[in-house]
């Protein structure tokens, strides 16, 4: 089955499809190719974990709600697993990806799906600098890993679908704007957006077994 039979087949998928027409009315490239490549990965495997990533204000967010409501899926997001303050050494920042607990998300998240097994993790709050429970996870069949760092190799291994959103700094830094306070602001362009440049070059991001989405 393609994206066009889940389209032409599927009422409810076909309003799904129209959704991200809507959302999405201001991606150059259509989200098509994502879907058609979800669809074949998922004939292939009962389970299968979609990871999104790219720069910030890029469009990750919103393009995983669109998808995984298409696809009944639960969500993960990068950003419940930064790590925790005492671990932003000057040492661990500058390992490309090191602002992810990968070690945590492995642990509490990829291991168990991996085995099909309940997933109980744990959301990090930077800003109360403390762990919150997060909702279980319980037999889902597809899983969407959103957020930067979702491609860093220690986490990409479990995926099947790799997808990378990508938008010209100009609509991103509008966003950014729009949604940050100027301290925020300028904390993004002075440590945070480095960061995650820094990750892309290293590991040369997007590859080219990514689907590549512009948002």
């Amino acid at each position: 089955m393609t994206g066009k039979d889940l389209k032409d087949n599927s009422p409810d998928a076909a309003m799904s499809r129209e959704g991200i027409q809507s959302v999405l009315k201001g991606m150059t490239v259509s989200c098509g190719d994502a879907v058609d490549r979800i669809i074949r990965e998922k004939e292939k495997k009962k389970r299968i974990l979609v990871s999104v990533d790219g720069p910030c204000a890029s469009g990750k967010t919103t393009l995983t709600g669109v998808l995984a409501g298409l696809f009944s899926a639960e969500v993960v997001h990068t950003d419940d697993f930064v790590i925790p303050h005492w671990m932003k050494t000057p040492e661990r920042l500058r390992i490309p990806g090191g602002n992810l607990d990968d070690e945590r998300l492995v642990r509490e998240v990829l291991e168990p799906w991996e085995k099909g097994e309940n997933i109980i993790y744990s959301k990090y709050d930077c800003h109360g600098g403390r762990f919150v429970p997060a909702d279980p996870i319980y037999d889902a069949e597809v899983l969407f890993l959103e957020g930067s760092y979702a491609l860093l190799p220690s986490v990409r291994r479990y995926a099947d679908v790799p997808l990378f959103v990508t938008a010209p700094w100009e609509v991103r830094r509008e966003r950014l704007m729009k949604r940050e306070s100027p301290e925020s602001y300028k904390r993004f362009t002075d440590l945070w957006i480095p960061l995650e440049n820094a990750y892309l070059e290293a590991y040369h991001l997007p590859d080219g077994d990514c689907t590549v989405i512009s948002g």
